[in-house]
């Protein structure tokens, strides 16, 4: 083996997914990996062939508990540092992120943090001042102050290796593929739905519509009434083909979803969530949409949202002009950036 690594992150799939990617790619050079989470991340996590750690942080009661329960995870991971000895801890976000990343820099370890998102989350703004390395996904981070520090790689994502060969779809029917997250996912099952339901009325549309366990009957009575073509699930687990298929994408703004949609070079309408920690989601949807390769719509202008899916499958020029922005902008090869700076500070 080439040293152990440790790959911290919080439950949430912004998190995990990315720290599965690169655990990957680690493993393909011959290193032991491990992955810290909590048990909201395990769901995630299929048999990929490393240890997985399952901490148990109480982010949700109160700040006194979290902050005892922080201590107490940190206490028990500098005994397992010392004990496995690892060449590098990764954070990749999220409370569970802290114990160990933080103590191995206590222990004089390295350290590297992947900030997701284009502002930079609590924990790994605390964990980048002292980090070994600072990788981004976006050129500017919000919030970051370690300029000396910063790779910036992108975001790693499961489709990686497909953007190469991504190509614009030749669609006679319009096709819409949906997807909201978990967070302020009821919006995406109602107000979406029924713009959709509205334009399908003058335009002949076919939606993909990813949704939440509980709405899933009701998204399907609604589109069935409107004799709206459709395909709706709680989990497409070849989410790539619906990506290739569709003409527009219609999505929350979570960094993992931004990276899809400009890897897959898709037009999209993004609303992003307006609770999000630190307002990251309206960051990294306003990366694109500053750069005319989205259209943002914020929470409180969904009246809008019918009217400009109407225009959007209407006017195809303004989809290739879209499509082209993102291609300028394209961030290739997130995974291998991430092991190959990784992996690097294990060799010296």
């Amino acid at each position: 083996m080439r040293g152990t690594i440790i790959l911290t992150a919080g439950g949430t799939g912004g998190h995990v997914f990315p720290a599965l990617c690169v655990a990957e790619g680690l493993m393909s050079r011959g290193h032991d990996v491990i992955i810290v989470t909590d048990i909201r991340g395990t769901k995630y996590i299929s048999e990929i062939g490393c240890r997985i750690v399952v901490q148990k942080i109480r982010a949700h009661s109160g700040r006194f508990a979290l902050l005892l329960s922080i201590i107490m995870c940190t206490l028990k991971a500098t005994i397992e540092l010392i004990l496995q000895r690892p060449a590098v801890v990764v954070s990749f976000g999220g409370y569970q992120s802290v114990p160990y990343t933080l103590s191995a820099q206590i222990l004089g370890r390295k350290t590297v943090v992947h900030e997701q998102n284009a502002v930079i989350g609590r924990a790994n703004k605390l964990l980048s001042k002292m980090a070994t390395k600072v990788l981004t996904s976006f050129p500017k981070t919000i919030g970051l102050n370690v300029s000396d520090k910063i790779v910036v790689v992108g975001n790693p994502t499961r489709y990686d290796r497909k953007f190469v060969n991504a190509k614009p779809p030749t669609n006679e029917i319009f096709k819409i593929l949906v997807f909201g997250g978990s967070q302020g996912a009821k919006l995406f099952s109602e107000h979406v739905v029924d713009a959709l339901c509205q334009i399908s009325k003058t335009r002949k549309i076919e939606v993909f519509h990813q949704g939440r366990d509980a709405d899933i009957a009701s998204i399907k009575a609604r589109y069935e009434a409107h004799q709206v073509k459709h395909s709706v699930s709680s989990f497409f687990d070849n989410m790539n083909k619906y990506y290739e298929k569709a003409d527009l994408v219609i999505s929350r703004s979570g960094a993992s979803s931004v990276f899809e949609i400009i890897g897959f070079k898709k037009p999209s309408i993004l609303v992003p969530y307006k609770m999000s920690v630190n307002g990251d989601q309206e960051a990294n949807a306003n990366f694109l949409g500053n750069r005319g390769a989205a259209v943002v719509i914020t929470e409180d202008r969904l009246n809008d949202l019918s009217e400009t899916i109407k225009e959007l499958t209407i006017n195809r020029k303004y989809l290739a002009t879209m499509a082209q922005n993102l291609r300028d902008m394209q961030v290739c090869n997130a995974t291998d950036k991430c092991v190959a700076a990784i992996s690097e500070l294990c060799c010296n």
